[in-house]
């Protein structure tokens, strides 16, 4: 099966823009909506290795369903 995207491995840096263009610190609510899609995608990564989606399709759409429910319940 071909995963949806590359599995990134090691630090990961998000951040985020001024309106110049440079880069700057997330505000608190993002890190926070950062922390639940990366937990949300760790989870899903690790259900998939016993039930792997039916198609790149699915995986996306299961991501995306799961990331916007966590994103929301962290308000």
């Amino acid at each position: 099966m071909a995963w949806p995207c590359t599995p990134l491995a090691g630090p990961i840096v998000i951040t985020g823009r001024t309106d110049t263009g440079d880069l700057t610190a997330l505000d608190d609510d993002l890190v926070q909506h950062v922390q639940a899609v990366a937990q949300t995608v760790r989870g899903t990564l690790q259900q998939w290795r016993t039930r792997p989606p039916a198609s790149n399709e699915a995986a996306i759409s299961e991501l995306l369903a799961s990331a916007a429910r966590d994103v929301a319940s962290s308000r």
